[in-house]
């Protein structure tokens, strides 16, 4: 993947960690803990166990490179309409982020980033801040 992931760990500390990939994965969508330990693969739909963000692309059964920290400013990969300041969840695409329903913020735990650039209808990466 071309596009820089991890843009500014803001003093933050933002770690990267090394994981197997239970799946392929593309860099810059949110990933969850995978069916065996110690590997990860792409959210889930709606889920709310995240662990982080992948560096860069990793093969099914390689080396996945997963950057996890708050306050880590990061591109992640987002669906929808995005607006400045929106609290992003993951959507019904396995590990793309979009903005949250007030049920969604509601529920505790389940915003993973808060964007810090909008973005119109369109699947790509956008500037967040880790939540």
């Amino acid at each position: 993947m071309a596009t820089e992931i991890l843009l500014n760990d803001g003093g933050a500390p933002a770690r990267i960690l090394p994981f197997l990939a239970n799946g392929a994965i593309t860099g810059g969508y949110v990933v969850e803990p995978g069916t065996t330990a110690g590997d990860v693969e792409v959210a889930g739909a709606a889920s709310v166990i995240n662990c982080g963000v992948a560096l860069v692309d990793a093969a099914d059964n390689g080396p996945a490179n997963i950057i996890s920290g708050h306050g880590v400013i990061l591109n992640i990969m987002c669906t929808g309409t995005v607006t400045a300041g929106d609290l992003l969840v993951v959507s019904s695409t396995a590990g793309v982020l979009a903005t949250g329903t007030a049920a969604d913020i509601a529920a505790a735990g389940t915003d993973v980033a808060i964007a810090i650039a909008a973005q119109g209808n369109v699947l790509g990466l956008v500037k967040c801040i880790m939540r």
